[in-house]
């Protein structure tokens, strides 16, 4: 069995039961459902086809745990926005050659540390940016390949819930900017023009608005190839695919699949794109329906006339997810039942914005009852505000083949005082 299931009424992952799992581990946690990550990428390859490159976006979940079954799932390589996530992808089975590192405001300790461990290709965010990059190459010795991060003038896109391209942005070198890119890059020593980046924006839902947004991003590829006089060796056309909350129409992954191999066809004789890798980063649509934040209700009582549920887990673990006031919440044993009432459901923090729903129905809540919020496997552990009240960080754990493995141990209260002292001073 496989997926996230409603099993006579209990919820159920990768056919782990999700009620006992939390008996057997503890609450909070983060429970993963490895099997249905695994079928996830596969399926996601399927459809892109053989033209299309995939690069997980570590960012959405970085646990090494589930990073090295993406890894092994065929994913060709990682991207990554961090000297942190280059040391998570490495340790995932990455190699630095299958590592693409993004992102704007990359220190020079992280380029040295990047460049030196030979990492396939850095996307530029700015002019600055691929001077340093040179610099630090030149010192070390190496030839870095470069891709310049476009921001287009129009990205097609309108309704993804986090704009990342288009306007005014901190991401990237805007469009007309971006020939005087690739001649600088030309004319330094220890730098190679390796392609160009874009990034729509994150949780688009609409796979026809992606599609359109690709379409204009290869339009600017051409462009620039004309302009420049260069191949286009990579295009990489970013990530953003979304997920849905609820049971309703998600992303149509095998209708962009097809939608984008025909782009992909059509463009293989232009000038400037024969030979092009086509690239695209996703990251939630991978791993966030197939994970769960699991907790338990420590105290229910009333207020106001309100019926209230207060969890041992809250924002300080998933804070997207929590925030967003959009996810699905469910009694992990009771699913099904439909005898409900409204209930005002909270963590343990001390501020009003630990406030889970700020109504949902659920079937008699208990003292003792686990509280689920489902698709929870991306953006919440390393999304949130972990050390607030100095609460500790949940176990993380994977399902996979019938078993279930602890992938991040659960934090005790002495490892609040890790990497601190009293100064000398105040002895």
């Amino acid at each position: 069995m496989s997926g996230i299931q409603v099993v006579d009424g209990r919820l159920v992952v990768d056919g782990v039961d999700v009620t006992e799992a939390a008996g057997v581990f503890g609450t909070p946690m983060f429970l993963y459902g490895g099997d249905s990550i695994a079928a996830g990428v596969r399926g996601l390859k399927k459809s892109l086809g053989e033209d299309v490159e995939v690069y997980y976006s570590i960012k959405a979940n970085p646990a090494i745990g589930v990073c090295g079954l993406i890894e092994r799932s065929g994913v060709d390589g990682a991207e990554i926005a961090s000297s942190g996530e280059l040391v998570a992808a490495m340790a995932s089975g990455f190699g630095p050659e299958r590592i693409l590192f993004a992102g704007p405001g990359k220190t020079d300790e992280e380029l040295v540390h990047a460049i030196g461990e030979g990492v396939g290709q850095i996307n530029a965010e700015s002019v600055w940016e691929i001077e340093r990059i040179d610099a630090v190459a030149a010192r070390l010795g190496i030839v870095q390949r470069v891709g310049v991060r476009v921001n287009l003038e129009d990205d097609g896109s309108g309704h993804g819930k986090i704009r990342t391209g288009g306007g005014a942005q901190k991401f990237g070198i805007d469009e007309s900017g971006v020939v005087d890119a690739i001649g600088l890059i030309g004319r330094l020593n220890h730098v190679s023009f390796a392609g160009l980046h874009t990034m729509l924006g994150s949780q688009v839902l609409d796979a026809g608005e992606m599609l359109r947004s690709c379409g204009l991003g290869i339009e600017m590829a051409i462009r620039v190839s004309g302009a420049s006089g260069e191949e286009i060796k990579s295009f990489n056309f970013g990530g953003g695919l979304g997920v849905s909350h609820f049971d309703d129409e998600g992303f149509d992954l095998s209708g962009f699949g097809r939608g984008l191999r025909g782009l992909i066809e059509r463009v293989r004789g232009t000038a400037g794109l024969a030979g092009t890798r086509f690239m695209i980063e996703p990251g939630r649509v991978l791993v966030s329906e197939y994970g769960v934040y699991v907790t338990r209700v420590v105290d229910v009582k009333d207020s106001g006339g309100d019926r209230f549920a207060v969890v041992d887990g809250g924002i300080h673990h998933a804070l997207l997810p929590i925030t967003a006031n959009s996810y699905r919440v469910v009694i992990a044993d009771r699913v099904d039942d439909e005898d409900t009432e409204p209930v005002m459901l909270g963590g343990p923090l001390c501020t009003s914005a630990d406030q889970w729903r700020s109504s949902v129905e659920l079937p008699g809540v208990q003292v003792g009852d686990v509280v689920a919020m489902m698709n929870s496997g991306a953006y919440g552990l390393t999304a949130s505000m972990n050390m607030f009240l100095s609460r500790g960080t949940p176990a993380e754990v994977l399902v996979l083949k019938g078993q279930c493995d602890v992938i991040r141990d659960r934090s005790e209260p002495n490892d609040v005082l890790d990497g601190q002292c009293i100064p000398e001073s105040l002895e």
